[in-house]
């Protein structure tokens, strides 16, 4: 990804060469931090967690009934013909896999239940992005990181280039305080 950045970011910064002396002007956002300031994100991240817990607490009632009968059936083994016994541990296997596809499942519902949730919400902060690009005269504006991976090498005027509290005051937003983020 990061290889990506470069290569566009090189090619961004020689294309004036190509005889239009374009004015370029670079800055960055923290469009994530920016996420989490919005009130809906909270409620959002609320959504998914309930969701996630409701998932998680079926996943589980399907673990213990497994461990419930794996344990029944050892206390009956000995009691069973070698016929019943393999039909049980044949269930047991079947509800093993139904287990792990219950999984598979839960993990894609709450990956499409996390884009609904959030998908809006990303797009309002684009369309505020682009919008303070505009009216500022930015060519371009980089993620300032991606997946917690910091992609800023370096900017000669980080106050400038750094359009976050631009894109936050364009929404409307405030910034915690410490007091706010303590608890006080």
């Amino acid at each position: 990804m990061k290889k990506i950045f470069l290569g566009l970011f090189a090619i961004i910064l020689l294309n004036p060469i190509s005889g239009f002396a374009q004015q370029i002007k670079i800055g960055f956002v923290q469009s994530d931090y920016i996420l989490g300031l919005l009130p809906e994100a909270r409620t959002a991240q609320q959504d998914i967690a309930a969701f996630e817990r409701k998932l998680n607490n079926k996943l589980t009632a399907m673990r213990q009934g497994l461990e419930l009968q794996a344990a029944q059936l050892q206390q009956e083994a000995a009691n069973l013909s070698d016929t019943v016994l393999a039909v049980r541990e044949q269930e047991l296997q079947e509800l093993q896999q139904d287990i792990v596809s219950e999984q598979e499942t839960a993990q894609q519902q709450l990956q499409f239940k996390v884009m609904q949730a959030m998908g809006p919400l990303r797009q309002k902060v684009q369309v505020t992005i682009d919008s303070v690009a505009q009216v500022n005269g930015y060519t371009h504006i980089f993620p300032s990181n991606i997946g917690g991976q910091s992609l800023l090498i370096y900017t000669q005027n980080p106050d400038e280039s750094n359009v976050t509290p631009l894109i936050i005051e364009a929404l409307g937003l405030t910034v915690p305080t410490a007091a706010d983020t303590t608890g006080r």
